[in-house]
Formats: C-alpha cells, structure tokens, sequence
C-alpha cells in the first residue's frame, strides 16, 4: 500500500466547503496535469507563517483529503498546523477570494495573509 492511501483516518487535516470546490473545480479546470489543490504552510509573514495554495499533485507521504469531488493535498509538516482547518470561498460585494479558518492560528496579522501558533 503507497503512503498516499495509507494516510492517517483520524480528524482531517483540511475541509473544504462546496463553495470552496465549487471555485476550485472552475480554476482546475484551467491546470492541466494537476490533481487537486496544495494547501501548505510556509515560515514568513509579519506574523511568522503564511498560507500558500497552488494546484499540484500527490507527493509522496501527502496527506491527501477529497471533499466535494476536489483532492486537497497537504504536505506533513504543513499538517501539523493545519489539522482542523476549513477552507472556503466567499463572493461579494466587498470582494471574492479562499478564506482559512485555522483553529490551530493564535493570531494573525491585519492583512490575513500570515498567522501565528
């Protein structure tokens, strides 16, 4: 059995909401050759780590989540601060964009682009 499918079945590591998927299914469309979608923690930011999102696919050892039909891929170390996140999208009048709802964040910074643990 590959470490992609032996991942851990305890509490996910990401959740996405269908409006999430929605959106991702929409930009997906347009990446060839990619999988689903890398949600990663990187050090940096004002308030010491920051999120990045890109379209990818499984590397060995990820743990690999599928929600509303999208893979959510999530390296080890970046699941350490992200176990119990929720990853949604949300449209409006005062903008659009993927929101990150980390129970694991201590606080962020005005921006939201980084948080701290």
């Amino acid at each position: 059995m590959s470490e992609l499918t032996s991942a851990p079945k305890t509490e996910s590591v990401v959740t996405i909401t269908a409006e999430a998927a929605a959106e991702v299914k929409k930009l997906l469309a347009e990446e060839p050759g990619k999988a689903g979608l890398r949600l990663e923690v990187r050090g940096g930011g004002c308030s010491g780590f920051s999120y990045g999102l890109t379209f990818d696919n499984p590397q060995e050892n990820d743990h690999v989540v599928e929600d509303h039909g999208i893979k959510v891929m999530v390296d080890p170390k970046s699941a350490i601060y992200l176990k119990g996140t929720i990853l949604h999208f949300e449209a409006g009048l005062e903008g659009r964009g993927f929101t990150i709802k980390n129970p694991q964040a201590k606080g962020s910074c005005g921006c939201g682009n980084s948080f701290s643990v």
